[in-house]
């Protein structure tokens, strides 16, 4: 799911639908964690605005805090390279990595702080909640990101 790439891709509505980093965070927590796109957050591409908070670059992407009316929520884009030729929106998730190295700084693997106001675009993501850095306390994140727009401070 992470790499768009998953048998049920094509069940994902592309065309974002606007929320807000709160609204993300007060969905319910589903029990257990899907494996796989079985809830409406996770079959549909999602707009917020926020502040990159933090950033570091993962093994499989490029990890953004956001905040924005005191909430935090996750959003990670992909690594080009962990792309493959079946996933869905590659150009779209190349064209959001390329926005932020491009524009704001390389990405390493410490934290580094920006304080950066975005538009990002992602799809819906479950993941176990562990309490980690900037984590919507849900467990929800938007994974992958398929659009980025820098408003100011890159």
């Amino acid at each position: 799911m992470k790499t768009f790439s998953d048998p049920a891709r094509k069940t994902v509505a592309l065309l974002p639908k606007g929320t807000t980093i709160g609204d993300i965070g007060r969905r319910p927590y589903p029990k257990p964690v899907p494996v796989k796109r079985r809830t409406r957050f996770q079959r549909q591409t999602w707009t917020i605005v926020g502040q990159v908070t933090l950033f570091r670059l993962e093994d499989a992407g490029l990890r953004l805090v956001l905040f924005d009316d005191g909430a935090y929520v996750n959003a990670v884009i992909p690594t080009p390279s962990c792309l493959t030729r079946i996933s869905r929106a590659r150009a779209a998730m190349n064209t959001a990595w390329n926005t932020f190295v491009t524009n704001c700084t390389h990405p390493a693997r410490d934290w580094q702080s920006l304080g950066a106001i975005v538009y990002v675009s992602g799809v819906g993501l479950w993941t176990p909640r562990r309490g980690e850095r900037g984590a919507a306390p849900n467990g929800a994140e938007l994974y992958p990101v398929t659009g980025l727009r820098i408003v100011t401070g890159c």
